[in-house]
């Protein structure tokens, strides 16, 4: 049996860019390649919903993945022009390679039941966006700080999250 720590975001903020498109401010968190952080399974990518709370977001945050799922960048508020292109955007500062991505969605409240329809259009528009990228899009989270709502669980008949991970040769450094 091996011990997985907890996934925990780095207090320090020391690591990301300030930036500005047009009027609209945000930023890119890079995390320590020292101190990797896994997204391996949902309650991982749950997990990292929390967290980013603590971050200096307001609306949303763009987690980008390798393939082991290390983040090697993290954008917080990106324009909606580069969420949605993010395999074409040239960014300052993301250097390490990612083919992965999961979508933290803050919102006032996080309603029951299923999806709405709107939920459920945008995030099939979203994931094809990225496979026509080459990318894999782990979810769409969407949180108010108490509850957690899959788009992936909702509207995937076969998420990602069902799948086994297993890491790559080399993920016990």
């Amino acid at each position: 049996m091996s011990f997985k720590p907890r996934l925990r975001l780095p207090r320090r903020r020391q690591q990301s860019l300030q930036l500005e498109s047009g009027d609209h401010p945000w930023s890119i968190f890079l995390p320590s390649p020292d101190d990797p952080i896994v997204v391996a399974e949902f309650s991982d990518a749950v997990m990292l919903a929390t967290e980013v709370l603590d971050m200096p977001v307001c609306h949303e945050v763009l987690a980008l993945l390798d393939e082991r799922r290390r983040i090697t960048a993290m954008l917080l508020d990106p324009p909606a022009e580069v969420g949605l292109l993010i395999g074409m955007s040239n960014l300052p500062g993301v250097e390490a390679p990612f083919c992965q991505t999961i979508s933290i969605v803050i919102d006032n409240e996080v309603p029951d039941g299923p999806p709405s329809e709107v939920d459920r259009r945008g995030y099939h528009a979203l994931r094809r966006a990225h496979m026509a990228q080459g990318l894999l899009l782990l979810d769409v989270l969407l949180t108010d700080g108490n509850r957690v709502r899959s788009l992936a669980l909702g509207c995937d008949p076969d998420p990602v999250w069902y799948d086994e991970f297993a890491p790559t040769i080399g993920d016990h450094d």
